[in-house]
This record gives structure tokens, C-alpha cells and sequence, in this order.
């Protein structure tokens, strides 16, 4: 599960990595992210980048493009901030027994991450943010 917030972008935590550059594709997102984990677990950093993979890969794909892109490693954990332009929220399809493509980066982002927040700002488009165990 996770927790929705309402908010503005003073209150969020929305930006770009590295002094202003939001990330132009999948691969530059991970790249960016690796640069900032470099000394962490081996296995930290995969799970991170898996993460960071289907949170970006959704900004493309449902928000209208990354508004937003933060990696921070922190005492108690990863914290991923990607920021979209859209105001819909992230959904899981329901099984049904038939394979369906899509939905299955979601499910893999809340099974990995210990804290997930998406959070509507206020001039439109929103922030998921997560925090990955260190």
C-alpha cells in the first residue's frame, strides 16, 4: 500500500538531479542514479535501479514526461523522488488469469520499496517518492 498527499511544489521534494538536469530516457535515469550510489550494496543499488527504471518508464509513458528526478542515499535507506505532469495516480490490474501487459512495474516498485508516497501538486502533475532499505 501507500499513502497519497496533496500538496504544491515548496512542499515536495522535486528536483532535478545534478544542479537542474531532468534525465531524457530510461538509461540516462539509471545512469544518473549509479553515479549517486557509487560505495552501496551491490544489491542496493540493483534493486535502486530497478526502481528507478519503472518510475521513469511510467513518467514517460502515463505522465507526460519526468518533471522531476531525485536519487538520495540516505542513513536509513534509498530515497527515489520522480516527478510527472499528470494527475493520475498509479494503478495495479487485477488478475485475471490471462496475461495483460502492463502493471506489473508498479507491483515490482511496492514490493521492493518499504515506504512509497505519491503526493498531487497543487499546479497539476505529481511526485512519487519511495525509500529502498539501505
Amino acid at each position: 500500500m501507500y499513502s497519497l498527499q496533496t500538496g504544491d511544489e515548496g512542499q515536495v521534494p522535486i528536483a532535478a538531479h545534478g544542479g537542474g538536469t531532468l534525465p531524457a530516457s530510461i538509461g540516462e535515469a539509471r545512469d544518473m542514479a549509479r553515479a549517486r550510489l557509487t560505495g552501496l550494496d551491490p544489491e542496493r543499488v540493483e534493486d535502486c535501479l530497478l526502481v528507478v527504471s519503472e518510475l521513469v518508464t511510467n513518467a514517460f509513458r502515463y505522465g507526460d514526461g519526468v518533471a522531476g528526478f531525485e536519487v538520495l542515499p540516505e542513513p536509513d535507506g534509498i530515497r527515489v523522488s520522480v516527478g510527472d505532469h499528470s494527475s493520475r495516480l498509479p494503478t495495479t490490474p487485477q488478475p485475471d488469469g490471462g496475461f495483460l501487459p502492463g502493471g506489473y512495474g508498479w507491483r515490482l516498485v511496492r514490493r521492493l520499496a518499504r515506504d512509497i508516497r505519491v503526493t498531487l501538486l497543487a499546479r497539476g502533475g505529481k511526485v512519487i517518492q519511495v525509500v529502498l532499505p539501505r
